[in-house]
């Protein structure tokens, strides 16, 4: 398998991130198909990632709680997100165990696009800025939104209640930090027509980058 990249992705590759229920999927899909973009998840990698028998899921098998498992062997992802938010401990062991192999897969699937491209490549990576991947993009997409918009969206997204909600809005890296690492930031906090404006202008600026690279 192929390694982590030792230097930056080309530029036309883009990370783009945000905080939980921000809308980051809405956007990079909206980007995708309004806008032509290649696109790639982070989190469907994971769950490829963390399928029975998969890379991921032999290395948290060795370790986690057996509890965390089904009969069957498929890992509770439900559970274990529940515990993460909790457990600061198990959090860092987990993305410890995860994120190599995911930055791995992303540079594979990076390494295997045409050596010219005419169209950015977006990489949707919810923790970014928190596993310190920017420093492998040459630009990064926040999407932001209210604390109360997200609250709303994660609780209607995942049925949780509010505390755990809040929960999971506490576990994560301030936004006012991320904006200061970010080159474009989307608003995503009202409705959707006013960000699709935003994503007309970005998808512009970020075909430039390209055709000056």
């Amino acid at each position: 398998m192929m390694s982590a990249p030792e230097s930056a992705f080309p530029p036309g590759v883009v990370g783009l991130t945000g905080g939980i229920a921000s809308g980051k999927s809405s956007v990079c899909r909206w980007l995708m198909e309004h806008g032509g973009l290649a696109g790639l998840s982070a989190d469907e990698l994971v769950a490829e990632l963390l399928e029975v028998g998969g890379e991921g899921w032999r290395l948290l098998r060795t370790w986690l709680d057996s509890g965390f498992f089904s009969s069957n062997g498929r890992l509770d992802k439900p559970m274990l997100r529940r515990e993460i938010f909790s457990d600061t401990r198990l959090k860092r062991r987990v993305e410890s165990c995860l994120h190599p192999l995911v930055l791995t897969a992303i540079s594979e699937r990076v390494a295997a696009r045409p050596a010219f491209n005419p169209r950015p490549m977006l990489i949707e990576v919810p923790l970014l800025f928190e596993a310190g991947w920017q420093v492998f993009f040459n630009k990064v997409v926040l999407v932001s939104a209210a604390d109360d918009v997200c609250l709303s969206r994660l609780r209607a997204r995942d049925g949780v209640t509010e505390d755990e909600a809040r929960l999971a809005l506490k576990a994560q890296m301030p936004l006012e930090r991320k904006r200061q690492w970010a080159d474009y930031v989307i608003d995503n906090s009202a409705k959707w027509p006013e960000t699709v404006i935003q994503l007309e202008k970005l998808q512009k600026e970020l075909d430039t980058i390209v055709a000056m690279s």
